[in-house]
């Protein structure tokens, strides 16, 4: 499939990285809006932070596509061109082109979920557990925002169980998470992120993530 293929209505995210000295990769949910293959391009709508159009322009900025279908696997469309335009009518949007097909895109170890929930964190023999944030979760580990007192080690293996109700479905999950701390990073809040690789396969966690994932797309609608 070619991006100038997507239907109107189909749910993408923007996976944006941008390199040099400090990388950042970033990810940008919206829908395709319009569609033009005689053109080769699509139209998205726009992500729009104070009253302003998100522009993926930039020096060492790459930018890919998922497109998610509710009776298929994603695609992604890699080094998608991404132009900010202005309508007649002052609204904003993106056209979107793209000269290789999309390609069957496998969440596993990739996609991460924003959870944004509290879980007690049991992290060492005979020490209370602590109340921390589920940053968010993948099928291969989870991340944690935990306060400036609580110090995680690399290698430390940690434990916390996710419990979340996804209101569009009804559907309650709960599951219990082991994970390894790989890397932690330092917050303007004072706060510590540490992101965390499950040591253990979690069941059911992958259709959790898909769920969810889909739900927010259309929350963010």
């Amino acid at each position: 499939m070619l991006i100038e293929e997507l239907e109107v209505g189909t749910p993408i995210s923007f996976l944006v990285d941008i390199g040099g000295a400090e990388p950042q990769h970033l990810e940008f949910s919206s829908h395709i809006e319009e569609s033009y293959p005689k053109k080769k391009m699509a139209i998205a709508e726009a992500v729009m932070r104070d009253d302003k159009i998100v522009s993926f322009k930039g020096e060492n900025t790459v930018v890919n596509v998922i497109a998610l279908f509710s009776d298929d696997k994603p695609q992604i469309f890699n080094n998608v061109t991404v132009t900010s335009m202005k309508r007649s009518n002052n609204t904003f949007c993106y056209s979107l082109q793209c000269t290789a097909a999309g390609k069957p895109f496998n969440r596993r170890g990739s996609y991460r979920c924003y959870v944004g929930l509290p879980t007690s964190l049991a992290y060492k023999p005979g020490a209370e557990p602590v109340e921390v944030i589920i940053k968010d979760v993948s099928v291969s580990g989870f991340a944690l925002t935990c306060p400036s007192e609580i110090e995680l080690a690399i290698n430390q293996v940690v434990h916390v169980v996710l419990t979340d109700t996804i209101e569009q479905s009804g559907d309650t999950f709960t599951f219990q998470m082991y994970g390894i701390v790989v890397r932690s990073q330092d917050l303007e809040n004072g706060k510590i992120v540490y992101g965390c690789k499950l040591n253990n396969h979690v069941g059911g966690l992958e259709n959790y993530v898909a769920l969810k994932e889909r739900m927010n797309l259309k929350k963010d609608r």
